[in-house]
């Protein structure tokens, strides 16, 4: 049936709102994220600083708001510990700098980072700080919002998947559960001086209901799981150990508070790690069953 005379300006205008619309919508999904405090406007007159988590390692499992930072970025500072995986989604023309916040290894220092971000900023580039895992967790997050607050720098934060998220998935359970682990705790295995911290709330990481994620655990792990068991772990509470969590390259080594410690010692690959405390039987049962599998393939 033809449309009759009177309604094809209608049409017409429906079919222009129509093409509109869609614009509209496909210039949305190219345009860089609008995160709190960043206006359009502050973008365009003025750089800015947004702190964005890369997740364990897995590209796959890099948010979409920080994909989107890092494409709209005039410059990215990454950790050593971002994966090349994800370096490799920074677009040619965005400029590159490795801070270098490793753990034991070469790092810029904290005040040279902080430097560097709002000299950036006021020169009118849009920086993303690029940080493995999630920068909410162990990433000296408050210590750089400082930094960009003091120096009046217009900023935002972008979270990421937690190398913890990234370890439990690794060993196909639940950082809590049912009935079990109620509680989900994470600590840093040292200090400021490399050594273990002073004041851990003991009682609470002793509990044997909760489930504890200890980030960059390394050189203090011998002497953390020493001290659980004197007070009142059994020298046969779960632990697991998660190398290079969600990579191509991840490594999983299960065993328990007396044996984890000598394991972790052995390995030599140097590969970002993650301990992970009282996740139970399933999770034995499931490194078991991967490693038997592994086996056959191999």
């Amino acid at each position: 049936m033809l449309a009759t005379p009177s309604l094809v300006p209608t049409l017409i205008e429906l079919f222009g709102m129509a093409l509109q619309r869609v614009s509209a919508m496909a210039r949305a999904r190219l345009a860089p994220p609008r995160s709190a405090g960043l206006s359009a406007s502050s973008k365009s007159q003025e750089g800015h600083v947004l702190l964005a988590g890369a997740g364990p390692g897995d590209p796959e499992l890099l948010t979409l708001k920080t994909l989107r930072a890092i494409e709209a970025a005039d410059i990215i500072l990454h950790d050593q510990l971002v994966s090349p995986e994800i370096l490799a989604l920074v677009p040619a023309r965005v400029d590159r700098i490795d801070v270098g916040k490793k753990g034991y290894g070469r790092a810029y220092r904290q005040s040279d980072i902080n430097a560097l971000m709002v000299g950036l900023a006021r020169a009118g580039r849009r920086v993303v700080r690029l940080k493995a895992g999630d920068p909410l967790m162990f990433g000296r997050l408050d210590e750089e919002i400082a930094a960009l607050e003091d120096a009046g720098i217009v900023h935002a934060v972008i979270p990421g998947i937690s190398a913890a998220q990234g370890a439990a998935s690794a060993l196909g359970v639940g950082l809590t559960r049912r009935g079990g682990a109620r509680r989900f705790q994470a600590i840093t295995g040292h200090a400021a001086d490399g050594r273990m911290p002073d004041d851990f709330d003991w009682s609470g990481l002793a509990d044997p209901k909760a489930t504890t994620a200890v980030y960059m655990p390394r050189a203090t792990i011998a002497t953390l799981c020493a001290e659980l068991q004197g007070r009142g772990l059994p020298a046969n509470h779960p632990a697991f150990a998660v190398f290079s969590a969600s990579r191509a390259n991840q490594k999983v080594i299960a065993g328990s508070i007396t044996t984890l410690p000598d394991r972790i010692a052995a390995d030599e690959s140097g590969a970002p790690c993650i301990v992970l405390f009282g996740l139970g039987a399933r999770a034995h049962d499931s490194v078991s069953e991967r490693a038997a599998a592994e086996a056959v393939v191999a």
